[in-house]
């Protein structure tokens, strides 16, 4: 009988309900029905969110809760395997440099190694020291291209633990082309162990709303007839204030007065931009509905006449595809790796021209065949993403990174013997 890999995929994050946690949930259940026999999945999360994602895993996945981490060296990690040593040495070295307390490279708590995984895969930034193989994912590197969105203390902290992870880890897999070479750039990783992998659609993972659902959300926040929709926390890259400088150009040149929803965490900046909003005199037009339910997002994204995705920076940009998997027109940025991943399914504008976005609005308002058209290019889009590829090429990478270890401790094994002899 032959031995099942077992995967570790430790989806630790704080917030499921944000775009990486809907993300990790469609992997979840795609691998739970992929038709691949000889691996095995344990994915870590919080003891207080295991309803998140245990609904949708069953045959070779399972859900382990960790409530409160017990403290576990860098030394028992790393388990001072000879091929580690010098990683632990720079490693130390970079602590010694970030001397604040709380500037730290966060170390296993024991659970992986205890449970003698094969791979450790960690789909989000945050991760930690083990001596196990590892797959990291930094969605971006964004606080090396606007470090004035970051404090000091964050910008440290991210490169303390995005270049340790990167390091130790047998892959590093990111989303898109142009992260990939950013990657490589910034961190002067070889090319061959930087991996893409896209993501596919995440609303794969659910259910469609009922015609009742979409019209419960539509009276609930009042929904006009014609309106835009923007999925996205209120960080100052995600850059709201550029629809709000869109709509005042539509209103004071072309007296187009639409409106615009919001949905997701609202951040502190959010202050700010309602400020502007009123400074501008749309803050009748736009409206900020926090967190909603899966249902009513998809019911939104059913009934918006377009998405407006004004980033100035993404990893890859999830929200895309969720509106193609929805029809729902799409009115992108064209920054970082937008254009990669919309390609020709949606309109583009620079995203520091609010003259070029209001120009977008204005067309998808006053032009129904255009609506359609980028309807049908945005499935055609679509079309070349798939959540089960994603899975796909993910099982894959740990079959590899499993085999390249095996290959390691095979050679390692005459050497350690004769070190004991």
């Amino acid at each position: 009988m032959i031995r099942k890999l077992r995967i570790a995929i430790d989806c630790r994050i704080t917030d499921p309900r944000q775009g990486v946690g809907t993300a990790f949930l469609a992997l979840a259940k795609a691998l739970a029905e992929s038709p691949i026999e000889d691996q095995e999945y344990t994915f870590i999360v919080r003891e207080e969110l295991k309803d998140w994602l245990t609904p949708f895993l069953h045959g070779r996945c399972r859900v382990h809760g960790i409530p409160n981490p017990k403290p576990y060296s860098a030394k028992q990690a790393l388990g001072w395997i000879a091929p580690l040593k010098w990683l632990w040495q720079q490693l130390y070295k970079l602590r010694w440099r970030f001397r604040e307390d709380r500037l730290r490279i966060p170390v296993s708590d024991g659970y992986v190694e205890a449970e003698q995984f094969d791979v450790v895969h960690f789909p989000a930034q945050m991760a930690y020291l083990t001596s196990l193989p590892t797959i990291y994912q930094p969605w971006d590197l964004q606080h090396l291209h606007y470090p004035a969105f970051f404090s000091k203390d964050e910008i440290r902290q991210r490169e303390l633990c995005y270049r340790a992870f990167s390091e130790q880890a047998a892959f590093v897999c990111v989303q898109a082309e142009w992260t990939r070479q950013d990657v490589i750039e910034k961190y002067g990783l070889m090319e061959e162990k930087v991996e893409v992998i896209p993501w596919g659609a995440v609303f794969d993972a659910y259910e469609g709303p009922t015609k009742a659902e979409i019209d419960a959300t539509t009276a609930k926040y009042a929904l006009p007839q014609q309106f835009f929709l923007y999925p996205a926390v209120t960080w100052k890259h995600k850059n709201h204030e550029l629809i709000f400088r869109a709509l005042e150009l539509l209103n004071k040149v072309h007296g187009i007065a639409p409106h615009v929803f919001f949905t997701g965490a609202e951040t502190d900046y959010k202050l700010t931009l309602e400020k502007i909003a009123h400074e501008l005199a749309v803050a009748g037009q736009v409206h900020f509905l926090g967190f909603v339910s899966t249902v009513e997002l998809q019911a939104l994204f059913q009934s918006a006449t377009a998405m407006i995705f004004p980033s100035k920076f993404e990893g890859f940009g999830l929200p895309i595809l969720e509106a193609f998997h929805a029809r729902l027109p799409v009115i992108s940025s064209n920054a970082t790796t937008l254009p990669e991943v919309a390609r020709d399914g949606a309109m583009s504008f620079d995203p520091d021209s609010p003259e070029e976005l209001a120009d977008c609005m204005r067309e998808i308002l006053q032009h129904p065949e255009l609506r359609q058209e980028m309807i049908k290019k945005g499935s055609h889009v679509l079309s070349q993403f798939s959540i089960a590829e994603t899975a796909a090429r993910f099982q894959k990478l740990y079959a590899r990174v499993a085999a390249l270890a095996q290959t390691r401790r095979s050679a390692a094994e005459p050497i350690l013997e004769a070190a004991n002899e």
